[in-house]
């Protein structure tokens, strides 16, 4: 049981966030993972290293504090970015600036032992809620500029600290800030009174005689309100200043004659509803303002924590599941155990949807987005949707003419409809109708102002309307939050319409609910129009789920994954080379290795991306075939799901079965590629028959390293050449020696004499021979004596096999 206990550190280590553990001198003792990953500074040099040491750029001052208090008087302290955004230098993955807060907790007693230092990456949820404050505070900005009302805030010496447009057109001050608001006013007693009763909490607040001056020296009547509130450790009152002069002159007028006093009445009650107005619809702005913020930040912060979980609980069920799918191979014939394995395969099957659509309500499932028609993609669904649904339901489809094509995720799209046709029909409990409509659709400004997050443009609209019982205002408000369902306990898990939700907006869409209680539902959702070509869907699943023999690199940081991935491709039959990390991986393809296939996860650690990976990759072998997986995505890699011809991604947890599908498509693929290569390559070298050179030119390779000798003999073959292999250069020139040979294929690093070497000697011998010299670098060989020698660069491609190959003299050795 010790052996399997988890460590302290590797506890600590798996956390997502910064722990370090000072000891009483202040020196680092502990330094997890994550400090490591967003510092660049190692465990080992920050070990026993004060902060100012490790970090000599920054100005740590109030961490330093906080430090020395947590060790000399036991105190603990939270510090966060906002009052200073540059606490420690650290970084995201994507190499930004990570802003973060810091707690600091004393170990034992005072005096403290030591200290804890718990950092905490606030950069998105900073991000986001700045940018919601960014918009609600443009739109205060605008009914505040906009007001005919003058407004100023003045502190507690009574000096003026903002104005707005309308103060700054009625004063013959051209400066108002800074300006003693007392000067302002011929009545300074009724001023002075308005003002300190609101710095003081003591009054009401009010005045209506106040007498100011405009620019033009005319007097002018003003009713007053002031407020205060408190910015830090200063008091303000914000002053609200409506001119009275037009309704004081009404009053008077009533004073003098009766008809006089009506028209005053009316003027009075006109000028009163028309403020009131005003006033009740910049009210409603500002709390619908404050009600979108609320519910953003409320779903953004459920978001990171159901994504986060989902993420690090997919490689959990990958290993599982892997191990599974293995144990089942081993367990064959034994009924019991295999119902056993089958049985928690199928809770793996069942976690990882649950995981899947927490990851599609955080909009961080990795999704395959083609260009379709939903039109016809509902058309294909009506089967489906029909025995979802049951009999007892009346289905009707309404597509609109010319209906536009969008750029979305199939599977995802069908999940989403399915999810919503269900829950139709638990509403309607099995009988009722349901309608599914899809039009193109404008979103103008109009829609916008009511709906604040949507963009304005063109949109293709898909409706799902049922007859069932409708929601309560209460209940569409929480529709969309994962978990949450009106469903009996043990009916549902409350993540159906959460899932919709994230995969609409991460597919830059907009969805929102009509109901009433008694009067059914309407779900609409909106994915942006696309001017691309419809694609074809590709059918992954008729491919049979079978092995091969070809070379793949594993790249994956995670031990217990890649020794999981690595057992089921050997399992498969595949010669399997693996990585942790994406410059090793890099490493492995410069060696010269044959590999046909990359799998890497979309995210590891280290300075080099899996994406510029794939794409390094590709340059020095453009046939390569690449898969990512991933259990959610970030900045590091596209939507899409693809980065380039040829580039797939396999979503964890996935199946053997499904593993072995997808490699034996993406092999195919590069196979047929390869092929037509070829046949270019051949075409451009002249007549031949079908499938043959016209001529087999007979081939000696010379290799120490086996698998890249193995792949050559194999390629020269396929070509329809006669190839001979050595694994040294005593062996090649006994072969030279007794077999008719037209061109020696030679490695430039041979284990027993360098590659120039055994060309020299071959050439002396048979002046004929055609050498070709296989090296990573042009520079490692001398070919000025040895005249028509060429070079191929490791690692070569097929095609460039091929043109090296037909490009020499096929000439006879005697």
């Amino acid at each position: 049981m010790a052996n399997n206990a988890i460590s302290s550190h590797s506890i600590l280590d798996a956390i997502n966030g910064g722990f370090v553990v000072l000891d009483k001198a202040g020196r680092v003792a502990f330094w997890n993972v994550w400090m490591s990953v967003s510092s660049g500074i190692t465990a080992e040099f920050a070990h026993g290293k004060l902060l100012s040491e490790i970090f000599p750029q920054a100005e740590p001052s109030r961490l330093l504090t906080a430090i020395s208090l947590a060790l000399t008087n036991g105190a603990s302290t939270i510090i966060t970015h906002t009052l200073n955004p540059t606490l420690l230098p650290l970084q995201t993955r994507s190499r930004q600036p990570l802003l973060h807060d810091i707690s600091v907790s004393p170990v034992g007693e005072a005096p403290a032992d030591g200290c804890v230092l718990a950092i905490t990456d606030v950069t998105a949820a900073t991000r986001r809620v700045r940018y919601l404050r960014d918009q609600q505070e443009a739109r205060y900005d605008a009914v505040v500029a906009s007001a005919p009302d003058i407004i100023i805030t003045v502190d507690e010496e009574g000096l003026i600290q903002f104005a707005n447009p309308a103060a700054l057109a009625h004063f013959v001050r051209a400066h108002l800030v800074g300006t003693n608001a007392a000067h302002l006013f011929e009545t300074r007693d009724e001023w002075g009174a308005l003002w300190q009763n609101a710095i003081d909490g003591t009054g009401a607040g009010h005045s209506k005689g106040l007498l100011a001056a405009n620019s033009g020296g005319e007097l002018r009547y003003f009713e007053g309100s002031a407020s205060r509130w408190r910015s830090g450790a200063r008091l303000l009152a914000t002053v609200i200043l409506r001119d009275v002069t037009e309704r004081r002159a009404i009053v008077a007028a009533l004073q003098h004659s009766e008809s006089e006093a009506r028209k005053a009445a009316t003027a009075l009650t006109e000028l009163n509803r028309t403020l009131e107005e005003r006033v009740q619809s910049r009210t409603a702005q500002l709390i619908e303002a404050e009600a979108a913020l609320r519910h953003s930040q409320k779903m953004e912060a459920i978001g990171n924590l159901t994504g986060s979980i989902a993420h690090d609980f997919n490689n959990l069920l990958h290993v599982i599941s892997g191990n599974l799918h293995l144990l089942k191979h081993y367990v064959s014939g034994n009924a019991a155990a295999e119902k056993r394995v089958q049985i928690a395969l199928d809770g793996v099957a069942r976690s990882a949807k649950l995981s899947s659509q927490l990851l599609a309500f955080a909009r961080r499932q990795p999704l395959a987005p083609k260009v379709i028609n939903l039109g016809r993609f509902i058309d294909d669904m009506e089967d489906i949707i029909f025995k979802a649904v049951g009999e007892g339901i009346a289905v009707q489809t309404v597509i609109g003419q010319g209906l536009w094509n969008t750029l979305v995720d199939p599977g995802n799209l069908e999940n989403a409809l399915l999810n919503m046709a269900i829950n139709a029909r638990d509403a309607m409990e099995g009988h009722g109708r349901l309608l599914i409509e899809a039009a193109n659709i404008v979103l103008d400004s109009d829609y916008m102002t009511a709906h604040e997050t949507v963009m304005r443009g063109e949109y293709v609209m898909v409706a799902v309307t049922d007859t069932g019982s409708g929601m309560s205002t209460e209940v569409i408000e929480q529709a969309f939050e994962p978990f949450f369902t009106t469903k009996p306990q043990g009916k549902g898990t409350g993540l159906g319409l959460s899932m919709v939700y994230g995969f609409v907006k991460q597919s830059g869409g907009h969805i929102n609910i009509e109901s009433a209680l008694g009067q059914g539902s309407t779900i609409k959702f909106y994915l942006p129009r696309s001017t691309q070509s419809e694609d074809a869907l590709d059918e992954g699943d008729s491919i049979p789920a079978t092995g091969g023999n070809e070379m793949i690199l594993v790249a994956e940081d995670d031990e217990h994954v890649r020794e999981t991935v690595v057992a089921m491709l050997s399992d498969l039959g595949y010669r399997v080379l693996k990585a942790k990390d994406a410059q090793s991986a890099l490493s492995i393809i410069e060696s010269g290795m044959p590999i046909e296939l990359l799998f890497t996860d979309v995210i590891m650690p280290g300075p080099m991306k899996s994406t510029e990976l794939a794409r390094k990759a590709r340059e020095r072998m453009p046939n390569l075939a690449v898969l990512f997986t991933s259990g959610y995505t970030e900045d590091a890699f596209a939507s899409s799901g693809t980065v380039g011809e040829s580039v797939e991604l396999l979503s964890k947890p996935y199946s053997r079965d499904a593993l072995a599908r997808k490699l034996r498509y993406m092999l195919s693929e590069a196979a047929q590629r390869k092929a037509q290569i070829v046949s270019s390559a051949y075409s451009a070298a002249g007549p031949r028959p079908a499938s043959m050179p016209s001529k087999p030119i007979r081939v000696l390779v010379c290799e120490d390293n086996t698998d890249t000798r193995d792949a050559t003999v194999d390629m020269l073959s396929a070509m329809g050449h006669h190839a001979m292999s050595a694994s040294d250069a005593y062996t090649a020139l006994s072969i030279l020696t007794s077999n008719p040979i037209d061109v020696l294929l030679t490695d430039v690093g041979l284990s027993d004499m360098p590659g120039t070497t055994l060309a020299s000697h071959a050439k002396s011998r048979f002046p004929a021979l055609n050498v070709i010299f296989a090296t990573r670098e042009a520079s490692e060989t001398d070919t000025a004596a040895l005249g028509s020698a060429r070079t191929l660069i490791k690692p070569f491609t097929f095609e460039q096999l091929a043109a090296a190959i037909t490009s020499a003299p096929n000439r006879e050795r005697i």
